[in-house]
């Protein structure tokens, strides 16, 4: 046990976390809005059928 505590703590320093994170930010970036617009086109798509489309 201690050996994977101690290579868990050598291994994830501030400099790896933060080089993962810059790696998945453009990702997240692009997700949000397309969920946005996702939901937006689904909510629209959901009123269209009973006449009462509207955002």
């Amino acid at each position: 046990m201690e050996a994977v505590i101690t290579a868990l703590t050598t291994g994830v320093t501030s400099a790896v976390m933060f080089k993962t994170v810059a790696e998945v930010m453009p990702f997240v970036i692009v997700m949000i809005p397309f969920a946005l617009g996702l939901l937006l086109l689904r909510k629209l798509i959901r009123g269209a059928g009973k006449g009462k489309a509207t955002i």
